[in-house]
């Protein structure tokens, strides 16, 4: 018995090229378009002509002739191949000739009495003296040529049954010479062909000829309808005439005995639902009373012999079934699947065949397994581990115990465990309920070693219950659950139907499993009822939501469960594209001073491609920026990335928009821009009394390098400017923090100002008071 416990891990890369389609082929002009000649050097066709030539002088053409002019590097013999492709096969015809070391000629001609079509596709393979080939050309086309002798033809075609011995084809022949050859008609009926040759002279003119098919032929087709005239060959000409017969019935012509339908079934005496014979029933014509004998073979589907079957009896004229039993436990034990081909029958009269079917009948719904097994044994396993935690040791006691109804031979254990320690045990007999004890003391374990045995790896032996030859020690119990995936199923605008899977990934069934949806639009979708998950059991959740608006949405699934007093829980987060055509991402990737590189990202969410898309920035300082050339297409679920660069020149709060349309379809997203480089915030009234006032701000350096010469200027409003006595350095990200005092001279409201400065940048704030 095989076990196995593989997983497959397979990662792809995946690069998504965008490939405009052009146009469509068929797959026959797909297979013309490919070139399937070959040249290894050593000659050249230069140039292919025909024509046809009148040999016999009296007026018609009777001869195509094929002329190629050849180059070739050396002067050797060359076998030169000439094949046209006639829809009843190929016409070849080949020379063996010299072919000098720079130009040649080299012609061919065919007999144009063989020729059916009025132009022709051939083809051209050479080959050297040691047989290998050097040159070939296919689909060559001649000129079309509407005069010449075309041989003799068929003019009409009639067929009749013959007082039941014979369906004859009669054939009206215009004949273009005199000649004796032979004339072979063929019949095709299910893809099977039976044929009628005659010998005959043929003298110039109208001629009927006559061929037919006796009565054993037809009974041996086993068929019911409308032959069909495949072909005639009239000497080396084959003509597909496409004639259709009228309707015949093989049982109109039999003159001996034949088989005439086939049943099967399985035989259940004791009603247990498994099969003691597998009966087969020949219906036979008897058209003469004596003992017939049946051969017949019964094979699977992929040609595995499964049994032959035969019968002897005396049979009366008329219609008789005969019924051939076979044992269901000899079919058991061939271990072959169904369904069962009857392949071949034979019916036998006085030593001779008088009739035989290949693959006549099917025996369908039935396998091996629906059938009575023989006395098999039973291999069954029971396992102790006892681990030392003083020692790491583990104790193993296997029991391996014969409870079937026969003897088990050459019985092998195999033992292992997850860490290292594997070994391999066998015995030659095992008897009916005897049993056979193994123990093994391993070291290096835990008390979570896993220890596996295996009764009859191989499967060597054939038992009734296969089930129950692994065992293992049980390792302690894991509880858990998992989100395996999300996945957009649909998507028509803003409305998606989700599918998540929650699996139950422990040891463990877990109990009232609930789950809810965020959409990340304000919206959580919650489980309206409890469910339970076995181990390794999933659960498949359906859900539709339409969003508010496009864009892109962190999606998240969640579920939670129950095994015995263990709670367990899992999440998964997905990110999706909302809309037809939606900017899923746009941000400000770099900062430097007051230049700012954009990034956009537009996703296709349609099941179609985009096509001519453009782009637009609005910055919100009164400038637009275009884009100057189109996205050709964009495939579903494509994501495009647009950086833009721009510099404001000034700090300040800005909102800029960006825009993606292909005039069918548009988005837009703004967001909150702050320039900021020295900046000056938290202007404040720290302390008052009276007209005194104490003030502070804070100045803060939001560049990623030192500002070497910061300084500040204050502006009472009370005719009083207040700057700083002295430079500092601010790192990026240090702050300082200034306080000034001050007397006011006057009542009054003061919209005072406070101005942080390094060289060309800086940043003010304002703050109005009350004196």
């Amino acid at each position: 018995m095989v076990f196995k416990n593989l997983k497959l891990i397979l990662v792809y890369l995946i690069l998504i090229l965008i490939v405009p389609s052009i146009f469509a082929l068929t797959l026959q002009e797909l297979i013309d378009s490919y070139n399937f000649g070959y040249n290894d050097g050593t000659l050249n066709i230069n140039q292919f002509s025909d024509y046809m030539s009148d040999s016999n002088s009296n007026g018609q053409n009777d001869t195509l002739i094929i002329n190629i002019t050849v180059n070739s590097t050396y002067t050797a013999f060359f076998e030169v191949y000439f094949d046209l492709a006639e829809e009843s096969g190929t016409l070849s015809s080949k020379i063996n000739q010299s072919i000098s070391s720079g130009i040649s000629n080299v012609n061919i001609s065919f007999d144009t009495r063989l020729l059916n079509k009025n132009k022709y596709n051939y083809s051209v393979r050479i080959y050297n003296t040691t047989n290998i080939l050097v040159f070939s050309k296919y689909s060559i086309e001649t000129s079309t040529y509407s005069e010449f002798e075309n041989g003799t033809n068929i003019n009409s075609i009639t067929d009749e049954n013959v007082n039941g011995n014979y369906i004859r084809i009669n054939l009206t022949l215009n004949v273009s010479q005199n000649q004796d050859t032979n004339i072979t008609a063929y019949l095709k009926f299910n893809e099977t062909i039976i044929s009628a040759t005659k010998p005959v002279t043929l003298s110039s003119g109208t001629q009927i000829v006559s061929l037919d098919f006796d009565n054993e032929t037809i009974k041996s087709t086993h068929y019911n309808g409308n032959f069909t005239l495949d072909s005639v060959s009239i000497g080396k000409k084959l003509i597909k005439p496409s004639y259709s017969t009228s309707t015949y019935n093989y049982e109109d012509f039999a003159k001996t005995s034949y088989f005439r339908n086939y049943s099967s079934a399985g035989i259940d005496t004791n009603a247990n639902n498994l099969s003691e014979f597998l009966e087969v029933n020949f219906t036979i014509a008897v058209k003469n009373t004596t003992t017939y004998e049946i051969q017949a073979e019964i094979y699977d589907q992929f040609n595995n012999f499964v049994k032959n079957l035969s019968a002897s009896q005396s049979l009366s004229i008329g219609n008789k079934t005969l019924s051939i039993r076979i044992n269901g436990s000899d079919i058991y034990s061939t271990k072959i699947s169904g369904p069962y081909l009857l392949s071949v029958a034979r019916l036998i009269e006085n030593g001779n065949i008088t009739d035989k079917q290949f693959e006549p009948h099917t025996i369908t719904n039935l396998t091996y397994t629906d059938f009575e097994r023989p006395p098999l044994p039973d291999l069954k396993l029971n396992m102790t581990v006892i681990f030392n935690q003083t020692t790491n040791q583990s104790n193993v006691t296997i029991k391996l115990n014969n409870t079937g109804e026969s003897t088990a031979f050459n019985v092998f254990l195999d033992v292992f465990n997850n860490e290292t320690f594997s070994a391999i045990n066998s015995t030659v007999i095992l008897n009916v309920n005897e049993s056979k004890i193994y123990n093994f003391i391993v070291s290096n374990t835990s008390n979570t070693t896993l220890f596996t045995a295996i009764a009859d790896f191989d499967n060597l032996v054939d038992e009734s219950n296969e089930s129950n030859n692994i065992v293992q020690n049980t390792p302690p119990t894991v509880v858990s659950l998992a989100i395996e995936s999300i996945t957009a199923m649909y998507t028509n605008g803003t409305l998606k139907i989700f599918e998540f899977v929650i699996l139950n990934d422990g040891d463990a069934t877990v109990t009232d499993v609930q789950w809810w949806f965020d959409t990340n639009d304000s919206n959580v979708i919650n489980s309206t009822s409890n469910t339970s998950l076995s181990a390794g059991e999933r659960a498949f959740v359906y859900l539709q939501y339409n969003f508010s608006d496009q864009g892109s949405y962190n999606v998240k699934a969640n579920a939670t469960g129950l095994s015995q007093s263990t709670a367990v829980s899992s999440s998964l987060s997905s990110t999706v594209g909302v809309g037809d055509l939606a900017i899923t991402s746009f941000s400000a990737s770099n900062i430097a001073v007051t230049n700012v590189i954009f990034e956009i990202q537009a996703q296709n969410n349609l099941l179609q491609n985009l096509t001519n898309l453009n782009w637009s920035l609005t910055t919100a300082d009164g400038s637009i920026i275009n884009s100057t050339s189109q996205f050709s297409s964009i495939q579903p679920n494509e994501t495009v990335f647009i950086f833009v660069s721009y510099d404001y020149g000034k700090t300040g709060t800005f909102s800029p928009v960006a825009s993606v349309t292909n005039q069918t379809y548009s988005d837009s997203k703004s967001l909150t821009l702050d320039i900021k480089h020295i900046q000056a915030y938290n202007l404040t009234v720290a302390n008052e009394s009276g007209s005194k006032r104490i003030f502070e701000f804070i100045i803060k350096n939001s560049l990623n390098t030192n500002l070497t010469n910061t300084n500040w200027t204050f502006d009472t409003k009370n005719s009083n400017v207040i700057n700083a006595t002295s430079n500092s350095i601010l790192q990026p990200n240090e702050q300082m923090f200034i306080y000034i005092d001050y007397n006011f001279t006057a009542t009054g409201t003061f919209n005072v100002n406070a101005t942080a400065r390094n060289g060309t940048l800086s940043d003010s704030r304002n703050l109005t008071i009350t004196i």
